[in-house]
């Protein structure tokens, strides 16, 4: 005989959804890896994502602090204290002459401005003639150099007559111009022969490259002719702000009428270092060649700044404390000087990864020394490449981690992965300068492990779901402690076995008579009622409900884990069954519901215990000649008026358990019958019977 047990799909279909479930997974990870690749691809164009990026940079900055510039580059500053004393703005171009020749008696190697000089300022008036006159005579003795200076003021007329005068002087003066955007180019200055002296004169170009190039000016401003003429050098001060407003990249090559044109940084490197223009190659989307030195640039030449500080990293003074002589002779012989604003309303500033108002001198200082110490950021093909794999490797990896068979190991892979990305960007940016993306890598991890881990979740949450189905089906058939036991193990019927059991076959007597006399419904109420006492009997004394037969059912007793007092077991789910039944009897009594009566069959001995099927479900089976015997010895429970008939073999199983000559609790009223053969066997068999008139120990409610 066999019971029909939990149900198991067809493996094939059993793989089926799992195969699915992995293969979209894989495709969703590719899928979200290739989507990550394209955006950072098209990032230029995406503000915001390259807004976090400029903020991940500024927090690399952050952590990894300040750091000291060279010595080469010193600041000239226009401060309070200097438009104060010179009381007004801007600064008369007679006192900006003086400080170029002072500085170039000094040794200055070269001197640059940072300061826009795009009108024309007129010559002395005969009051401020007679005032430098009357300086000149006031002037100690050993102060030559100041007097040459005045001289050359008076001679030249003051005005830009006699700033050209010092420019031409000095013969190391940088001047700068700008270029405007988005209006016509008629309404800025005219350009003239001395702008485009200033273009590149080496570049590598190939077709369509310049259309890379981010700023495409309308037209220009600068000094004028006689100023411009004058200086030795001329380069465009023009910037690009980022989202936020910082100055994160340079722009050393911007085109214009069809040349191409250095910024002030470039240029005052190239003078400091001696070289001629010929000496300098732009070579489009990789960076520039200065002298023996590679600046590189990331594909739209722009050229990404190493801030080094807050204000006040580079060596500072005062325009006026040079002026009048407060600043100790040779302090800046061979140095690169640049001359800008500092007092609130003349200069510009902008935010820095340091400092929320940096000058724009200051920014200047800091490209020029990044030029000179090969100390500029590497933003280029290599990093985009180290971009590319990094996206690739954490995405996947994230993907992977997504799926990892435990929950905090996944979350904290996921958490590792994301300081992987961003450790492995600072350790680049402190180790070698080079400016790897960390969004991108963040942003490809997110996107691989959270939609992952959702379907991971969905399909766990199908796994818990099938459990739980399976664990219900189990308790259709075994008792919560028991099913405890099977839900905690992978596979509990995963081996065919023989084992002793106890069986049980319990029917209730003239049934079918009785349902012929009731209305259907009212038989289905009584039956399910039956089961129910059933089932708190047998689950109650640790049996298994093997199956319904009906109006009776079946149940064992160490199946599938078999235990010493399984016998036992048997003996008193049968007794308290039947007093259980007696006691509902009694209830009925007076009811138009007809009072019934059991027959219970017990034995003991070896079963075949294993699964049985076909592909599609299989049974738990339990079969052999004790399961036989059980149900034959229920059916004489008529013969012998008896509601409980039990094999010898059952009772003895049962006073072994509890080591004693009689169980009074379980055998106690019971009496032995006739030797007897039992239908389907041979040999003779001694039977026990129990009537009812015995005492029942424990009952299905305790």
């Amino acid at each position: 005989m066999s019971s029909r047990g939990p149900t198991s799909p067809d493996p094939t279909h059993s793989r089926g959804p799992g195969w699915r479930l992995r293969a979209l997974g894989v495709a969703v990870s590719l899928a979200l890896t290739a989507a990550t690749l394209a955006l950072y691809a098209a990032a230029p164009s995406l503000p915001l994502l390259d807004d976090l990026e400029g903020q991940s940079l500024n927090l690399r900055f952050r952590l990894r602090g300040p750091i000291a510039p060279g010595r080469e580059v010193a600041l000239v500053m226009v401060d309070e204290a200097t438009v104060a004393e010179l009381g007004r703005w801007p600064i008369p171009r007679r006192e900006l002459a003086r400080a170029v020749s002072i500085l170039n008696a000094d040794g200055a190697r070269v001197i640059v401005f940072d300061l826009l000089f795009t009108a024309p300022e007129a010559g002395l008036s005969p009051e401020v003639a007679a005032g430098l006159r009357s300086a000149r005579e006031r002037l100690p003795e050993g102060a030559a150099e100041s007097a040459a200076v005045l001289d050359r003021i008076l001679e030249a007329g003051g005005g830009d007559r006699g700033f050209a005068a010092a420019l031409r002087a000095a013969g190391n003066v940088l001047i700068p111009f700008t270029f405007v955007f988005g209006f016509d180019q008629d309404t800025a200055e005219r350009p003239y022969e001395r702008l485009a002296e200033a273009a590149y004169a080496v570049y590598q170009l190939a077709p369509g490259e310049e259309d890379r190039l981010r700023l495409q000016p309308t037209g220009h401003l600068a000094p004028p002719a006689e100023i411009a003429e004058a200086a030795a050098h001329m380069a465009h001060v023009t910037v690009a702000l980022e989202g936020d407003g910082s100055l994160r990249r340079d722009s050393p090559v911007i085109g214009y009428r069809g040349d191409y044109y250095p910024s002030l940084p470039v240029t005052a490197a190239q003078a400091y270092l001696g070289l001629n223009a010929s000496d300098i190659v732009v070579r489009f989307g990789e960076g520039l060649q200065i002298g023996d030195r590679w600046v590189p640039t990331d594909g739209t030449m722009r050229l990404p700044v190493n801030h080094y500080g807050p204000t006040g990293s580079f060596e500072t003074h005062s325009l006026l404390d040079l002026l009048e002589n407060r600043i100790a002779p040779g302090l800046f012989r061979d140095r690169l000087v640049i001359i800008g604003g500092a007092a609130a309303g003349v200069s510009d500033s902008f935010p820095s990864p340091f400092t929320q108002t940096l000058a724009g001198s200051e920014y200047v200082a800091t490209v020029i020394d990044n030029i000179l110490h090969g100390r500029t950021l590497v933003k280029d093909a290599r990093t985009a490449g180290l971009d590319m794999l990094a996206i690739l490797i954490l995405g996947l990896a994230a993907a992977v981690a997504s799926q990892l068979p435990r929950l905090l190991t996944s979350v904290l892979s996921f958490a590792v992965l994301l300081a992987a990305a961003g450790v492995g960007g600072f350790v680049a940016f402190t180790a070698a300068g080079l400016w790897l993306n960390t969004v991108f890598p963040v942003l490809a991890i997110v996107a691989n492990f959270a939609p992952l881990a959702l379907v991971r979740g969905v399909r766990e949450q199908r796994a818990r779901r099938r459990a739980e189905r399976q664990r219900r089906n189990l308790a259709r058939y075994f008792s919560p402690a028991v099913v405890d036991a099977l839900a905690d193990r992978d596979n509990p019927f995963a081996l065919d076995r023989v084992q002793n059991a106890a069986v049980m076959f319990v029917d209730i007597v003239g049934f079918t008579t009785l349902a012929e006399q009731m209305d259907p419904a009212a038989a289905m109420a009584l039956l399910r009622e039956f089961h129910a006492r059933v089932e708190r009997a047998v689950f109650a004394n640790n049996g298994t409900l093997d199956k319904y037969l009906g109006d009776g059912a079946m149940a064992c007793f160490g199946v599938p884990v078999p235990g010493l007092s399984d016998a036992r077991n048997a003996l008193l789910c049968a007794r308290s069954l039947a007093e259980d039944v007696a006691r509902w009897r009694g209830g009925l009594a007076g009811t138009e519901r007809p009072a019934i009566k059991i027959g219970v069959g017990l034995h003991f001995g070896p079963v075949l215990m294993g699964n049985a099927g076909g592909e599609r479900q299989f049974q738990f089976t339990v079969t052999g000649d004790t399961v036989n015997v059980a149900a034959r010895l229920e059916a004489l429970t008529r013969s012998h008026g008896a509601v409980i008939v039990a094999s010898e073999a059952l009772l003895d199983a049962a006073r072994a358990a509890q080591g004693t000559d009689a169980d009074t609790d379980a055998l106690e009223g019971f009496v032995a019958l006739p030797a007897q053969t039992v239908r389907g066997r041979e040999e003779v068999m001694r039977l026990w019977a129990w009537r009812g008139d015995g005492t029942v120990s424990r009952s299905p409610e305790s």
